[in-house]
C-alpha cells in the first residue's frame, strides 16, 4: 500500500503532528510506503498565530500566501497521486478546480480534521468582515471536501455527527504519544503549579478563571500560576509565569506542572475541539480541572482523573482541593496516565489508523457497490519529516 498525505503544517504543528506524522514510523515498518506533501511548513506557524480581530491586514497578507500555497500542493497532489493507493488530507480545504481534478483521478481519499473547521475560532460580536469571510468559506469547502472523500477521522461525536452528513466516519481522539510523556518527582518543588499549555491564539480562555486564580493566589502564597506557549502573556493581579514552546522541552515544562488547566467557553468552534491538552496533562500524571464542553466531559473521569467545573466557584473548590491534598493530585495524576495509556495512546490509535487505511484500500480493490460511501457515523473507534518547499517525506 502507497499513501500520499496532504498535510496543513509541518511537524511543529500539534494537528498534523498527531494525526500524521507521528504515525508515520508504525507504518512504514508495516510496509507502507508514504510521502508528505505539506502547505505551510514549521516556519508559517507564526502567521497561522494572528488574531483576525487584532491585526487583520496581516492576517489578509497570510490568508493570500496561505491560498497560493494550497493551490500550488492542491495541484502538486494530483500531478503525485496517480502513483499512489491512497489520498490522506489533513485539514487542508482545497480549492474547487483542484477537487475536480481529484475527482478525474478516482482515487480513494480520507480527509482528517481535528478541530471544527466548518466554522472559526472567532465568534459573536467579535467578528469582522475577515471572520466572516473565512466562515462563509470554511461552511462551503468543508462539505465540498468531505463530499470527495470516502471516508473522514474527526476528533469527537460533534464534529462526527456534521462529517456523516456527507461521509462515512471514523473517530480517532488524539492520539497522544505517552512514551514522551514522564511522571516527575513534583513532591521536591516548593510551589504548587497550576499550569496551562497551548498557543497565543488559545490563552485567552484563561481569563474565564481570572478571578479564580486570583483569590486562590492571594491564598496561597506557594501556588504559581504557569503559561506555557505564550510567552508574556499576563493576568492582571496575578505573577504569571510564562515561556514559549518547543517539541524538545515540552515533555518537561509538563513534569513541572501539579494540575493541568483547560477552561473554555462554549461555541460552535470549541465544541469541535479534541481536548488533546488534557491528553497531554493525563499523559504527564497530572490532575487536570476543565470546563464540561465538548470531549471534556468524555476525557476526564469526574473524582477520578481531575474535575469539571462550570462556574467560578466550582473553579475555585475544585482548585482549592487539589492545592491543599498532594496525595489527592497523586491519586488522579496516576489514574490519568492509565487511562491516557489504555484509551488514547498513540500505541493503540496507530493500529486504528492502519485498519481503515487497509479497509478502503481493499474496498477500492474490490469494487464492491457502496462500500465506500455509507452515510453513517461509525462511532467512537479510540483506537516524520518537516517539509521543504511543498513535499517531503518516503517512498
Amino acid at each position: 500500500m502507497r499513501v500520499l498525505f496532504v498535510t496543513q503544517y509541518g511537524m511543529l504543528a500539534p494537528s498534523s503532528r498527531t494525526r500524521v506524522f507521528q504515525y508515520l514510523p508504525y507504518l512504514q515498518e508495516r510496509g507502507v510506503g508514504t510521502r508528505v506533501i505539506t502547505v505551510l511548513a514549521d516556519d508559517a506557524i507564526a502567521g497561522s498565530q494572528v488574531k483576525v480581530t487584532e491585526r487583520p491586514f496581516r492576517k489578509i497578507s497570510y490568508y493570500l500566501w496561505a491560498s497560493w500555497r494550497t493551490w500550488l500542493c492542491g495541484l502538486k497532489a494530483w500531478w503525485d497521486c496517480g502513483r499512489f493507493d491512497l489520498l490522506f488530507i489533513q485539514k487542508v480545504i482545497l480549492p474547487a478546480p483542484v477537487r475536480l481534478l481529484l475527482r478525474w483521478r478516482r482515487i480513494p481519499v480520507i480527509f482528517d480534521f481535528d478541530d471544527a473547521i466548518f466554522t472559526t475560532e472567532v465568534q459573536g460580536k467579535r467578528q469582522n468582515w475577515l471572520a466572516r469571510w473565512k466562515e462563509r468559506r470554511n461552511s462551503r469547502g468543508v462539505p465540498a471536501m468531505l463530499g470527495l472523500c470516502e471516508k473522514a477521522i474527526v476528533e469527537n461525536e460533534y464534529t462526527g455527527t456534521y462529517a456523516s452528513r456527507f461521509c462515512s466516519v471514523a473517530k480517532i481522539t488524539g492520539p497522544v504519544d505517552t512514551s514522551r510523556f514522564k511522571k516527575s518527582a513534583r513532591k521536591t518543588q516548593q510551589k504548587v503549579v497550576l499550569g496551562w499549555i497551548g498557543s497565543a491564539t488559545s490563552v485567552q480562555y484563561l481569563k474565564l478563571i481570572e478571578g479564580p486564580l486570583r483569590r486562590l493566589a492571594l491564598q496561597y502564597p506557594e501556588v504559581a500560576v504557569r503559561v506555557i506557549g505564550a510567552n508574556g502573556w499576563h493576568l492582571p493581579g496575578i505573577e504569571v509565569e510564562t515561556k514559549d514552546w518547543t517539541l524538545e522541552e515540552e515533555s518537561k515544562d509538563l513534569a513541572d506542572f501539579d494540575v493541568g488547566l483547560m477552561p473554555i467557553t462554549e461555541d460552535s468552534w470549541t465544541l469541535g475541539k479534541g481536548g488533546y491538552k488534557l491528553l497531554q496533562y493525563m499523559a504527564s500524571a497530572l490532575p487536570v480541572v476543565a470546563s464540561p464542553v465538548g470531549i471534556n466531559s468524555e476525557i476526564v473521569e469526574e473524582g477520578e482523573t481531575g474535575y469539571l467545573a462550570s462556574s467560578e466557584g466550582e473553579w475555585e473548590d475544585r482548585l482549592t482541593r487539589l492545592i491543599e491534598d498532594a496525595s489527592l493530585r497523586e491519586r488522579m495524576g496516576s489514574r490519568g496516565r492509565m487511562v491516557a495509556e489504555n484509551r488514547y495512546s498513540l500505541s493503540i490509535q496507530q493500529q486504528q489508523l492502519m485498519n481503515i487505511l487497509t479497509e478502503i484500500v481493499e474496498c477500492e480493490e474490490d469494487h464492491s457497490p457502496g462500500a465506500a460511501k455509507r452515510r453513517h457515523f461509525d462511532g467512537p473507534s479510540t483506537a516524520t519529516v518537516p517539509a521543504d518547499s511543498c513535499q517531503t517525506g518516503n517512498s
